[in-house]
């Protein structure tokens, strides 16, 4: 059983497993990396996930299997009719269970009951699953492609849905 939530203000330890997981395991699907982050302490965490629950039109949601907490992904509402998801992951254990697209999906109806016209990510041009969950939605590349981070030959490749 699955269920996509969102992340409590309480649950900062929580926040910094799945981030610190997701960094850790899939290092060149984000521009962040594990060692820059996992240098913050607790606090930073605790902080970082109250921040986020009192903040308008943005979420952090979180997907559970058998109420064991297995993914997240971001999105935010940036006043402009223009919607971002981000740090879009799912622990390795569940892929092929349908987890990524109902996070997807999860985020996208957030993002459209904010009024966003157009949703705006990037994914890693090496990361085809993820590329072709996007595609499997309608999502499509604009041509903008940017350095994954300073230093790095991996392009962060930008897809952006409409809503119809």
């Amino acid at each position: 059983m699955t269920t996509i939530r969102k992340l409590r203000a309480e649950e900062g330890m929580l926040f910094k497993q799945l981030r610190l997981g997701a960094l850790k395991e899939s290092p060149d699907a984000f521009s962040p990396t594990w060692e820059d982050n996992s240098a913050h302490d607790d606090q930073y965490w605790l902080k970082s996930a109250q921040k986020i629950a009192a903040t308008e039109n943005y979420e952090i949601f979180v997907a559970e299997y058998d109420d064991k907490p297995v993914g997240l992904v971001s999105g935010y509402a940036d006043g402009k009719l223009t919607g971002h998801i981000g740090a879009m992951w799912a622990d390795p254990r569940i892929r092929g269970k349908g987890i990524g697209r109902q996070l997807l999906l999860h985020v996208v109806s957030y993002l459209w009951d904010r009024q966003c016209q157009l949703i705006e990510l990037t994914v890693t041009e090496t990361n085809q699953p993820a590329i072709d969950l996007y595609q499997s939605i309608g999502f499509t590349f604009t041509g903008t492609d940017v350095p994954l981070r300073e230093g790095s030959t991996l392009l962060n490749r930008e897809m952006t849905l409409t809503r119809t």
